[in-house]
């Protein structure tokens, strides 16, 4: 249990920063120039991203045990756990918004690319944490 709690928000921390710094600094010009603002929520509604940030990082923390055997646990079977997460999560839901709303192509494959590095860094916390803390406090 203490490993959940030390993985869980070390996990989110990474992930919300990372999301931070792909939506407000690296893809920011690429929105503006791509989106039109009728489909933006402005300013963003941030309890909202807050929230689907706190529930990924737990089902991926609470999940990863059960896809990792004990005794394997690394950091780099982390960032293989947290990146395949990545494609499960977002690549579906990148589609839906695909077919709903008249986002460009490049954004499909900007998001799912950017998963890979998300979710595999807050994976790669939650595999380093599981190794460290070993097996005495599960």
């Amino acid at each position: 249990m203490k490993k959940l709690f030390i993985a869980w928000p070390l996990a989110f921390g990474v992930m919300f920063g990372l999301a931070g710094l792909f939506n407000t600094v690296l893809i920011h010009d690429f929105v503006v120039a791509n989106i039109k603002p009728e489909l933006l929520r402005t300013p963003p509604n941030m309890m909202l991203i807050l929230s689907g940030y706190v529930l990924l990082s737990l089902l991926m923390t609470l999940i990863y045990p059960r896809f990792v055997k004990t005794g394997a646990h690394s950091a780099r079977r982390g960032l293989a756990y947290g990146m395949l997460f990545g494609i499960v999560w977002l690549l579906p839901y990148s589609l839906v918004l695909q077919g709903a709303y008249q986002f460009p192509i490049k954004a499909l494959f900007f998001d799912t690319a950017w998963a890979l590095l998300e979710q595999g860094a807050g994976g790669a916390i939650i595999g380093f944490i599981y190794a460290k803390l070993g097996k005495q406090y599960f």
